[in-house]
């Protein structure tokens, strides 16, 4: 069986995810997984017959879009053999006869998005087409679906699911990571967009009004979402006043992830355009309290392990931080049903379900 994914360049967090997921399973079939080349004829890509061929493209014109999945691309399509097409970015090809499955994430579904790229509007523009000529839409979102409309049969809801690397700690596991990143001090952590300024100044000043509650010594901990935070964040921290009190993980190594999390009190969900429900999937299997303004996707995912703000002020947010800090129940009643809701997103079942639908396709 042979799979052609195609992504173009910075796609967002759901075909990260549905990449991520697809690379697990060909790991555990070995699969081999391989980057087509424009440069190099395909008698000469050495392709095996169970393969993952991964077509990278870069963001182009609305005229260059449409030659691509007119032309270019469903010859790539026919030249590799390729059994089944995932289009990460949404659009599918009346050109290509392989079954084709499209991706629709937050990104994809959001109407209210300010200045969409360019890829993200061709998808749009040509989603009429897309979901008539694929075979199926992967879907993060049961609500969301139903903006699908009467092709509510080629749905297949795959959620955003932590990596089972990601568990809840007991106490004695914590101590370790307490004394090497936060002075032996509980902390709560968060994850900023690496330039989202306007996001980490709500968080600092919600943060700030809990300092002056109480004078503890509870720590923040921000770790960016990609690779590091710009200068006026930085800047911005610098002059904070609770600075100390507050640090900016970039250098953390991937393996130090999940015990930071899982020794964290709770988790603060900030996000700007899009809620990120990923790192909400990893807080979760952690068994963390949450912490997020309203969101109906948080409210989706999280259920009754969120505590939900009023309103998105640094206000509300201190209010709520003070409110989980002090009322021990309250935490210990996240905490459990955040446990309970994680175990419903189970990652290896919805991965088996994803190769199970590639199967399915390339058999048919």
């Amino acid at each position: 069986m042979r799979i052609a994914v195609i992504e173009h360049a910075e796609s967002g967090d759901y075909p990260e995810y549905l990449f991520s997921l697809i690379e697990e399973k060909a790991s555990e079939h070995s699969f081999q997984v391989k980057p087509w080349s424009n440069s190099v004829p395909v008698s000469q890509q050495h392709i095996a017959e169970n393969a993952v061929i991964t077509i990278s493209l870069n963001n182009h014109s609305s005229f260059f879009l449409n030659w691509l999945y007119q032309v270019k691309i469903p010859s790539v399509i026919k030249k590799i053999k390729a059994d089944v097409v995932v289009n990460l970015n949404g659009i599918a090809s009346s050109r290509i006869k392989t079954p084709q499955l499209i991706s629709a994430g937050p990104d994809f579904l959001k109407q209210d998005i300010k200045r969409p790229d360019k890829v993200m509007k061709f998808a749009r523009d040509h989603f009429n087409v897309s979901q008539k000529v694929a075979a199926h839409i992967l879907n993060y979102s049961t609500k969301e679906s139903n903006l699908f409309l009467n092709v509510q049969d080629k749905i297949q809801y795959l959620p955003f699911t932590a990596p089972t690397v990601f568990r809840t700690f007991e106490w004695h596991e914590k101590i370790m990571i307490k004394a090497q990143f936060a002075d032996n001090k509980e902390y709560f952590i968060s994850v900023i967009e690496d330039e989202a300024l306007d996001d980490f100044i709500l968080l600092l000043k919600g943060f700030s009004r809990f300092k002056k509650w109480q004078q503890s010594n509870m720590q923040l901990i921000i770790l960016p979402k990609y690779d590091s935070f710009s200068a006026e964040i930085r800047d911005k921290h610098s002059t904070y006043k609770y600075r100390d009190d507050v640090q900016l993980l970039e250098n953390a190594e991937e393996k130090e992830i999940p015990p930071l999390f899982a020794s964290a009190h709770s988790f603060i969900h900030i996000a700007g355009q899009f809620p990120q429900l990923y790192i909400l999937s990893i807080a979760m299997q952690c068994s963390l309290p949450v912490i997020s303004f309203k969101d109906d996707d948080v409210k989706e995912y999280g259920n009754n392990c969120v505590l939900f703000c009023d309103e998105r002020t640094d206000e509300s947010l201190g209010n709520n931080l003070i409110q989980l800090y002090k009322d021990e129940n309250l935490h210990a009643q996240l905490k459990e049903a955040a446990g309970k809701q994680a175990a419903q997103f189970n990652r290896v079942e919805y991965a088996n379900q994803l190769w199970q639908l590639f199967e399915a396709k390339a058999q048919h």
